[in-house]
């Protein structure tokens, strides 16, 4: 798997899709913040991730500090959208 990248890839974006759709399943929007923030940074993360994987190499050592000082603010992102939205009561 390692060797190739279309299986690679195909079996990373698999199990993306079933972190979103098992996170969808269990919690619903309060309001649109709830609703669009989070289809923002499901989008948002696609981008980032084949920007890694199809993109230039970072230009610097010190880049890639910044970049991974700032995964923070996803880290906040994803944090203020589930305060915009409730767990479904299964029953």
């Amino acid at each position: 798997m390692w060797s190739s990248l279309p299986l690679t890839l195909g079996i990373e974006l698999i199990i993306f899709g079933g972190g979103v759709l098992l996170y969808t399943r269990a919690t619903k929007a309060n309001d649109a913040i709830g609703r669009w923030a989070f289809w923002g940074l499901v989008g948002f993360l696609l981008v980032v991730y084949a920007r890694n994987i199809f993109g230039a190499p970072p230009p610097s050592a010190e880049a890639i500090a910044w970049v991974g000082q700032l995964q923070w603010l996803i880290v906040l992102w994803g944090f203020w959208i589930d305060k915009h939205r409730g767990t479904i009561r299964q029953g």
